[in-house]
């Protein structure tokens, strides 16, 4: 296995002389991969991936005076990554319930139906169902975020109100819709 001694190098800089812009070259070298990984994790969530990459690098830096002692820093990164995601979305468990219903299929017009496609169906009224009882400027954030993929800074300024109350309706829609569907995300995995 081949491992970059510009990066090597790099990292040794870091460790030696907290050189910022050694860093950098680490950073550029490694964020799109990493990015692309924290994707897949994330249920193609651009801006978990990003929170999460960046909590990546943030603790590599932190740590940057044993970052020497790592002689596969390709490896090291991506376990990293994985960890992070991992409890990013535990201390999240609001968006683990978006990220389960972010997926869920659209009804079908066929009269044949297998097992699964019933069980989607039935899913899907019971999510259809939890979305009437958010209240109504809750239903229009969490609309628009999650349907038509708008960014928070986006329906913030779209509704006149602070990104910050866009963020509390998302966790109260989530809460509310986490509630409404916990009986049914069993049937979700299995």
């Amino acid at each position: 296995m081949h491992i970059n001694q510009d990066i090597l190098k790099s990292i040794k800089e870091v460790t030696l002389h907290n050189n910022a812009q050694a860093f950098r070259k680490v950073y550029d070298h490694y964020y799109s991969r990493l990015f692309s990984q924290a994707l897949y994790y994330l249920n193609n969530n651009p801006n978990y991936a990003q929170e999460v990459v960046s909590d990546v690098f943030v603790a590599l830096w932190q740590s940057r005076s044993v970052l020497d002692k790592i002689s596969n820093p390709d490896a090291y990164l991506f376990i990293a990554l994985k960890h992070a995601a991992s409890k990013y979305i535990e201390r999240n468990y609001r968006n683990q319930t978006e990220l389960l219903t972010e997926n869920l299929p659209e009804s079908q017009s066929s009269t044949h139906f297998s097992d699964s496609e019933i069980v989607d169906q039935e899913l899907q009224e019971k999510y259809k169902t939890a979305l009437t009882k958010l209240p109504p400027r809750c239903f229009e954030v969490f609309r628009l975020v999650r349907e038509e993929r708008k960014k928070y800074s986006e329906v913030a300024e779209m509704l006149g109100i602070s990104v910050k109350t866009v963020e509390n309706q998302m966790n109260k829609a989530i809460k509310i819709l986490y509630e409404e569907l916990k009986e049914n995300l069993f049937s979700v995995f299995f």
